[in-house]
């Protein structure tokens, strides 16, 4: 199975292609600075395959579904998910192009605690549109994909808190992954607990125990990722065969994850 982390700049956008055919993509932020490379790059990826089974997106903040309208005109998207909760940037061009699509396909709500097969992998939700909060990071969607004993897990924009409250207590051992897909694009939200004063919050961390982070980013004015974070996603990560524990997509550019099963894996960079 392949899983494509697409250089995007401070945003996201996976690529899931699964080995029965089926195509993912778990969010998108295609710019007039990336679109060359980004649709170059898409497209060599998805080879004989023309079309994007499903779309999940995590959440509907801007840099989650920008230029979705395009990548549906070149890859015809069949149908959309997503956590039924509305974004943070209800007033942008990226919101109501994305609405409009949604209204047209055949569109539907993910629920948290539940699973798809998809051939031979299986995808759970772990977390989607919350009741007990009104942030819409702590709404999206965290997903886990296991193929054949290999899995890759999917944080979005998620703090810490979903995880503290509900995650790591249901799903325990379970969550452990080989690659993690850092949250919020290495925000140290994932693990600020304004709670506690003189920890850091690191069990879902010690949980996952991933070989290697990857950090989606690019250029922005906040500061991410975070250089504590870095150091915390670099402490828990376990390390691959030569030792590398944290990518950034800035750095390394666009990046492909192979699962080959019973927990063999490789990821490659500058794609």
């Amino acid at each position: 199975m392949e899983v494509h982390f697409i250089d995007v700049g401070c945003g996201n956008m996976t690529l899931l292609l699964f080995p029965n055919g089926t195509t993912y993509l778990y969010d998108c932020n295609v710019t007039s600075d990336n679109a060359e490379a980004v649709f170059g790059y898409l497209t060599r990826s998805m080879g004989q395959r023309t079309a994007i089974d499903t779309f999940i997106c995590s959440h509907r903040d801007a840099d989650h579904i920008r230029g979705i309208g395009e990548i549906h005109r070149r890859f015809p998207i069949q149908k959309i998910r997503d956590a039924g909760v509305p974004g943070a940037t209800q007033d942008s061009r990226e919101y109501r192009e994305y609405m409009a699509l949604r209204r047209r396909l055949l569109s539907r709500t993910i629920m948290a605690k539940k699973y798809l097969e998809v051939g031979d992998a299986t995808i759970h939700f772990m977390n989607a549109g919350r009741d007990d909060t009104r942030d819409v990071n702590d709404q999206s969607i965290v997903m886990k994909v296991d193929y054949q004993g290999s899995s890759v897990l999917l944080a979005a924009d998620t703090s810490f808190a979903p995880w503290k409250k509900d995650i790591v207590p249901h799903y325990g051992s379970r969550l452990q992954a080989n690659i993690l897909l850092a949250a919020h694009h290495g925000s140290l939200t994932f693990f600020d607990d304004p709670a506690d004063s003189r920890h850091y919050y690191t069990d879902h961390m010690e949980t996952i125990s991933p070989a290697m982070t990857v950090i989606s980013v690019g250029r922005n004015p906040h500061g991410l990722p975070d250089s504590k974070a870095v150091k915390l996603y670099k402490k828990y990560s376990t390390g691959s065969n030569h030792g590398h524990k944290v990518f950034r997509t800035d750095h390394e550019g666009h990046m492909k994850l192979l699962l080959r099963g019973s927990s063999h894996w490789t990821l490659s960079r500058n794609q």
